[in-house]
């Protein structure tokens, strides 16, 4: 458990991600399920969601297809990890390039979807141990 001081300048330091987070769930609102994974800390909010293709990191908001599996959580909460790395600056050096990636890619391309900087640097913050099968 965090400190209350701490948890409170990193709810601050991640607020627009976090922002973005709450609304993103409000769209989500009733088709979604809270989980709580091993190995994830507690002020993380994971959740799943039927209607999602793939998954989603906004501060200390996790959002999965469900159902969540284990290397999709821990890439995810690598996301969580580089939001409180960059804070203010996790939007634009890691949110936005990921989401393009995310729509350009495609299971044909030639190159696997996790070795962009954003993903790969997630798998080694997440702890993913493996490869990808793209």
């Amino acid at each position: 458990m965090r400190r209350p001081l701490t948890a409170v300048l990193l709810q601050v330091w991640q607020l627009p991600q976090n922002l973005v987070g709450l609304v993103f769930g409000w769209f989500l609102k009733g088709k979604q399920r809270h989980c709580n994974l091993p190995g994830i800390p507690d002020d993380i909010r994971v959740v799943s969601a039927a209607n999602m293709y793939g998954g989603i990191s906004l501060g200390n908001f996790v959002y999965c297809r469900a159902p969540i599996y284990d290397r999709m959580a821990r890439h995810e909460y690598g996301h969580c990890r580089q939001s409180r790395l960059l804070g203010p600056f996790y939007l634009l050096v890691i949110g936005l390039p990921s989401l393009l990636w995310a729509l350009w890619w495609h299971p044909g391309r030639s190159v696997g979807y996790y070795s962009f900087y954003t993903e790969r640097w997630a798998d080694r913050l997440g702890g993913v141990q493996g490869r990808h099968r793209s």
